[in-house]
């Protein structure tokens, strides 16, 4: 009996610890999922606003905000966002871009100042900064809000780079969006 009472005590504190470990767990999945995350950037599509560097000696680190997933809440959603999203051309691979339109505005394509698109309803138009380097809405149209999986919030690396502003629709761009189809020019600063 008095081996097993101790036995029981060494077990005891080996359990709380082992059931704190998987419930740290469970919250680290849970915010990293659906509240914020962590997410490197790759690539010049998006420069000058992210990895401004142009040898790539290092990249940007974004604070993503999880909330907007699957297109679940439009109202967090606004033009000049920098979102990722998973392609719709090619599901295993995501991007990051900016949100130029949102459903029912029209936008003049890059290119084609004689036409334009309107964009449906549970859609946005994404086009990266660096028009050269970027595979966008330019390219494959429209796409859907529910294959944005995050919203940047702020580069957190490197550390001169914290609290840098990634919002805003770049000038140039505003030319070619009009706000819900109307003819007056969006502006989302």
């Amino acid at each position: 009996m008095a081996a097993s009472s101790g036995a029981r005590t060494r077990l005891f504190p080996t359990l709380r610890m082992a059931a704190g470990a998987v419930g740290a767990l469970s919250v680290g999945i849970f915010t990293t999922d659906n509240l914020v995350s962590l997410q490197m950037v790759s690539g010049r599509s998006m420069q000058p606003a992210l990895n401004p560097d142009s040898s790539m000696l290092w990249r940007d680190v974004l604070l993503m905000d999880k909330r907007v997933r699957d297109g679940l809440d439009e109202g967090l959603l606004r033009r000049g966002d920098v979102v990722t999203l998973r392609s719709p051309t090619n599901p295993e691979l995501l991007l990051i871009k900016r949100i130029i339109a949102l459903p029912h505005d029209c936008v003049v394509p890059a290119g084609c100042p004689d036409s334009y698109v309107r964009v449906p309803k549970g859609q946005c138009w994404v086009e990266g900064d660096e028009s050269f380097h970027s595979g966008d809405s330019n390219s494959f149209g429209p796409v859907p809000l529910a294959l944005v999986t995050g919203k940047a919030v702020t580069p957190v690396w490197p550390p001169w780079r914290i609290g840098a502003r990634i919002s805003g629709v770049p000038e140039w761009k505003k030319t070619r969006v009009y706000e819900n189809g109307r003819s007056t020019l969006a502006d989302s600063s």
